[in-house]
């Protein structure tokens, strides 16, 4: 395996993992705990891990485009992270974000595993 390969794999681990756990649940008989931890940890990831952009809004109203980690992360800028954070805990600016979720491809992946995710964790469960 080449260095490349290897640094793609360190990198989206929690894709091929999520993939694995969408197998697992429709293709073969585990217990429901080994299941739901498998689909938790790629909650988990996909929120504070997976490679997105950061997606904050500018003081010019256009999204920040630089690279970050996880949904809940901001960019390497202090305000971008502290935005990202308080937009979470009041409930008028929740929109806006939620907003960052879907602003560029990498989000949109990100926030679709987000809701595989979670579906997958309760299907689990209720298996």
């Amino acid at each position: 395996m080449g260095k490349k390969t290897s640094r793609l794999i360190r990198r989206y681990w929690g894709y091929l993992l999520l993939a694995g756990a969408v197998l697992l649940l429709f293709g073969f008989d585990v217990g429901p705990l080994v299941l739901s931890s498998v689909f938790l940890l790629c909650f988990v990831w996909l929120l504070f891990r997976a490679p997105t952009s950061c997606g904050a809004e500018n003081r010019d109203g256009t999204t920040c485009r630089n690279n970050s980690h996880g949904l809940l992360g901001g960019c390497s800028f202090r305000q971008h992270k502290w935005q990202r954070f308080r937009a979470l805990t009041r409930l008028d600016t929740a929109r806006n974000a939620f907003r960052g979720w879907f602003s560029g491809p990498q989000q949109q992946v990100a926030t679709l595993g987000l809701f595989v995710a979670t579906f997958g964790t309760i299907a689990s469960a209720l298996k």
